[in-house]
């Protein structure tokens, strides 16, 4: 790379050349034609002043008298003189012999000056072997025009004056030159010093050292620069500092999260970790390797293969080494970068285990001396005091309802166990929606509501566990038909691209918005005092959510308070995973 010293300086080296050059052509010319001019016009009145000193002879034609006349003046002027009649002869001549020289009238100047009144020529001259310049004027003699004056110069004399007259020129171009040039390097230098130094305290500040300063004094606009720069510099690197600080102090956050967090690229090559991740992995060093190499588990890498490729943050359940983490992905969209947060959940799932033994223990416990208390309130129910059936039918009452909730408790921790299998079949709509019609007919008949099923007969290939499908359509329905006192409940299926879109909705009282996000908990109600009037639970719609999720489908709520509930299950058409 050309260094702007180079630059500059050869750029006035080609501007001292470039005006150099025709000044040298151009003065050259204009010395040789004024010169030349300057010349013939003296020969012109050279040959006015003969003229005048010849006339008389050639008035006494006394030729010999002329000619040693003309060698007189020709030696006392340096010039060849050559005198020559009309017709051409030479009568007299400074140099030679007239009678022995050819006749001059084909001479171009002679030819010129008979016809224009002045003739020049640049000519070799074989008389004397030499190249002259000649010059010739007309010769008048009373008026009358006699011949012709021709005066002739060596070309010799000329050229070396004029040669000589260059070689100044020269001389003193080159004079002038040479201070140019150091002109030019010295305006080169000045101009250029203040920018290497720029330039080199920029490659320092981009090697990371912010102590660097500038002294450029040049009373201008560089030095200006100069000290821009230096207040660049210290703004960089306070700005540099607060970085680094926020960096370390960013590092020791992430270094502190209990929670394992490690941060991808769209390619799954890990660009951050902390500490807890490496734990979680085994590995020290992470980053430049593929999240697939140090995460040893196929499943969980399908997970956040999915999580990568999903343009939405996800929450998914991961298993690695037999521990159990919520994994939370987010997107950092202009970097295409996926955050992964790793939450250990394994003591949470431990003690969720030893709560759904409790429970199934305590459920299988309870369901054996609550039923020996049903039939002994039914044994003695005929036999009791009529005034004492009141109490009996309380007991029984809430004996029912404790053998309700130990049955749905029971239902509920089978669907949470892990193991758990889908009995995967055919499912045929006809025979399921007319048992579901059958089970109900009674309890909507007490109720006086009308139960309308819509759906389309041409669904095939609908496959799914049947008794458990069963079950979420009957806790649907039942808990419609609880909250609902007058008007009707709706079913409807319906085919979709890849899934059943069904879709269970009442006339009834609705959920308010702020428990909507809630009825799918255990043991949640929104109406208490209701629910427990109408033998409620509060597990229906928490094992209906079971089963959805066990089917790998999805549950929507639509409910708006004394307009009614409308519940969407969207379910694939073949649930092939089992658990």
């Amino acid at each position: 790379m050309k260094r702007i010293f180079t630059k500059i300086f050869f750029g006035y080296l080609l501007i001292i050349i470039v005006l150099i050059l025709p000044i040298l052509y151009f003065s050259f010319n204009t010395i040789s034609e004024n010169y030349q001019r300057n010349l013939i016009q003296s020969q012109i009145n050279i040959s006015h002043t003969i003229d005048i000193d010849i006339q008389p002879l050639l008035l006494s034609r006394d030729l010999v008298k002329l000619d040693s006349v003309v060698k007189d003046l020709g030696g006392n002027i340096n010039s060849r003189i050559t005198i020559i009649d009309i017709n051409g002869k030479v009568i007299a001549d400074s140099k030679a012999n007239p009678t022995s020289m050819d006749n001059h009238a084909d001479r171009p100047e002679v030819v010129k000056a008979l016809q224009s009144g002045l003739g020049t020529s640049v000519r070799h001259s074989y008389t004397i072997n030499q190249d002259m310049m000649y010059v010739a004027t007309p010769l008048k003699v009373n008026n009358a025009l006699f011949g012709v004056t021709r005066l002739s110069i060596l070309m010799e004399d000329y050229t070396s004056l004029i040669n000589s007259l260059e070689y100044k020129i020269l001389q003193i171009v080159l004079i002038v030159a040479v201070i140019s040039c150091l002109l030019a390097l010295f305006l080169s230098r000045t101009l250029t010093k203040p920018i290497i130094i720029l330039a080199k305290a920029s490659k320092d500040v981009a090697n990371g050292n912010f102590t660097i300063r500038t002294n450029v004094k040049t009373n201008d606009e560089l030095e200006s620069l100069g000290d821009s720069f230096n207040n660049m510099i210290e703004r960089l690197e306070s700005l540099f500092n607060q970085t680094n600080s926020q960096k370390d102090e960013l590092n020791k956050i992430i270094s502190s999260i209990q929670e394992g967090l490690v941060v991808i690229d769209n390619n799954g090559l890990i660009i951050l970790s902390n500490d807890s991740f490496k734990l979680i992995t085994g590995y020290e060093a992470l980053i430049g390797k593929h999240y697939w190499e140090v995460i040893r588990d196929n499943q969980a890498n399908k997970t956040i293969k999915k999580m990568i490729e999903s343009e939405i943050n996800i929450t998914a359940e991961i298993e690695l080494k037999n521990d159990f983490f919520i994994c939370s992905a987010n997107h950092i969209n202009d970097k295409s970068e996926l955050v992964l947060i790793f939450n250990n959940i394994s003591e949470l799932k431990k003690l969720e285990y030893i709560k759904r033994d409790f429970v199934v223990n305590v459920s299988h416990e309870l369901r054996t001396p609550l039923t020996v208390i049903k039939g002994y309130i039914e044994t003695i129910e005929d036999d009791i005091e009529e005034k004492n059936k009141k109490y009996i039918s309380i007991i029984k009452n809430h004996t029912n309802r404790l053998i309700n909730i130990v049955q749905d408790l029971l239902t509920v921790s089978q669907l949470e166990d892990i193991n758990v299998k889908l009995d995967i079949s055919d499912i045929d709509l006809n025979s399921l929606f007319e048992n579901l019609n059958n089970t109900f007919e009674q309890k909507l008949k007490t109720k006086n509501i009308t139960l309308s099923i819509d759906y389309n007969n041409n669904i095939h290939g609908f496959m799914a566990d049947a008794f458990k499908l069963e079950q979420m359509f009957i806790n649907l329905i039942d808990n419609a038909i609880k909250y609902t006192e007058k008007g009707s409940i709706q079913i409807s299926a319906s085919p979709e691209s890849d899934h059943i879109k069904f879709v269970i909705s009442d006339t009834g009282i609705g959920i308010p918005i702020k428990d909507q996000d809630r009825i799918f908990e255990r043991f949640y109600t929104v109406d208490k005092s209701r629910s427990r009037q109408l033998a409620g639970t509060g597990l229906g719609l928490s094992i209906v959510k079971h089963i959805v999720n066990l089917h790998r489908g999805k549950i929507f709520l639509e409910s708006e308070s004394d307009k009614g509930s409308r519940f969407t299950v969207l379910l694939p058409y073949s649930s092939t995973l089992n658990g």
